[in-house]
């Protein structure tokens, strides 16, 4: 009770004060923005593939419910990172495109008022538009979020983070399941995409109360005038894409990476399809199997931690991303949710090591001056696979069965693991030092 008390009396000092140890306050601040955050997203994202079936949706847009998203952000994704990197000042911003990105749950809790054969459609153009800030809010996270915690305490503070993430998270997606099974369609669904954006607005309070660390090397060019900086983008991108030619640390990574997301994602839109389709899965069922994984998270997070705080994020990449294919493979042979259920605490365990590691390894990765433009020419590439991975999957279904699409699945995460693994052999057999970060005028 004294220790709950005690807890309760930093978060409240947290909030109200301004003195102290900004680093370690900024920190526990960057975990309850994570805890908000994820009230709002699991209260729509675990549902939007029953809800988009239960709207009508055809095979093909459910793979577009992952596609769509992943060309909007292959459009706003590289423009958007370099004008964050372009102001001396990115909270603003940042927490900006955030609210702007939650606003679409209003949208989507009105989609049911649409024509019964459009709604759908809506569903996948909706998703999409809500992308663009969407993917600019999380470059722009990501590379604040470098500066805020230093190298080495990220192992740790993520962790903690993803923690208490994942159990605020679980039990988001418990309620709601069940509001959803309880609450006759279609208002259950609006109820809860409504609530969302009243949480978002706590996500975006909760962002605002972090203090931004204050910039070490001011470029010349920060600060541009947006009119200036759209004239000037089509030449700075072509500067970019040379500079980056150069850092071969990172475009090997990057270009890794890229295929072990295309191989990761490709029987994404299969499991939706086969845990509503074949199994019967309800709302519930979405939650009870989020809560095992979940389960197997927080198992797994004590053992990632200190394994890579000992062996480095790569190596712990590489490592935890062997167990990733035994997901397709169990449901290439399962017919029991059970089944899926009690798997899911294992597979939860493996992937908070690829959860853990794979953020850390990028941060590593790239380099220090204009960290937000590279963070996002990488998750551009990575949405490149976003987009062919989903059609993939469902072209996989279409052309044979669900067996045969989850086990090719299975086997290129193999593939996709073993890349990481070669990454790691050539940094150990040619030790490099971190290239440094060239102060390029193009932003």
């Amino acid at each position: 009770m004294v220790s709950l008390r005690r807890q309760l009396l930093q978060i409240r000092e947290d909030f109200q004060s301004q003195t102290g140890d900004v680093q370690e306050r900024n920190i526990r601040l960057n975990t309850y923005h994570g805890m908000v955050s994820v009230l709002a997203t699991n209260m729509v994202t675990p549902f939007i593939g029953i809800f988009a079936i239960r709207l009508g949706a055809s095979n093909y847009q459910i793979g577009l419910l992952s596609s769509a998203p992943a060309i909007m952000s292959l459009l706003a994704m590289i423009p958007g990172a370099k004008f964050i990197d372009s102001q001396p000042e990115t909270k603003k911003l940042t927490s900006s495109f955030m609210l702007a990105h939650r606003i679409f749950y209003v949208l989507l809790s009105m989609i049911p008022f649409f024509v019964a054969d459009r709604r759908a459609a809506v569903l996948v153009c909706a998703l999409a538009l809500m992308n663009f800030p969407g993917a600019i809010a999380n470059v722009a996270w990501q590379g604040f979020i470098a500066k805020v915690v230093p190298p080495e305490r990220r192992a740790q503070a993520f962790a903690t983070r993803s923690r208490l993430i994942n159990i605020v998270g679980t039990l988001a997606v418990l309620i709601a399941g069940r509001v959803l099974d309880i609450i006759s369609y279609p208002v259950g669904y609006q109820l809860m995409f409504l609530l969302a954006f009243v949480f978002a607005i706590g996500e975006f309070w909760v962002f605002r109360k972090i203090v931004e660390p204050p910039l070490t090397t001011p470029r010349a060019d920060m600060g541009q005038p947006l009119r200036l900086f759209l004239s000037e983008l089509p030449r700075s991108i072509w500067g970019d894409i040379n500079e980056i030619i150069a850092q071969e640390r990172f475009l090997r990574f990057a270009l890794t990476s890229m295929f072990f997301h295309f191989a990761w994602q490709v029987s994404w839109p299969l499991f939706t399809l086969y845990q509503v389709k074949e199994l019967g899965a309800t709302n519930f069922w979405v939650s009870i199997l989020n809560l095992s994984n979940t389960g197997g998270s927080l198992l797994g997070y004590g053992f990632w931690v200190r394994y890579m705080e000992k062996n480095g994020s790569l190596k712990t990449l590489f490592v935890s991303t062997l167990g990733i294919f035994i997901v397709p493979l169990i449901y290439a042979f399962s017919r029991s949710l059970y089944t899926l259920a009690f798997f899911n605490i294992i597979t939860g365990m493996v992937f908070s090591g690829v959860m853990l590691s794979l953020f850390n390894a990028l941060l590593d990765m790239t380099p220090d001056l204009r960290k937000t433009t590279y963070i996002g020419y990488y998750n551009t590439a990575i949405n490149v696979s976003a987009i062919l991975s989903p059609i993939a999957g469902v072209a996989l279904l279409n052309a044979m069965n669900y067996r045969t699409a989850f086990l090719i699945s299975a086997v290129l995460r193999v593939a996709g693991s073993l890349v990481f693994g070669l990454i790691y052999y050539m940094e150990r057999r040619q030790p490099t030092i971190k290239p440094p970060s060239t102060a390029s005028t193009a932003a």
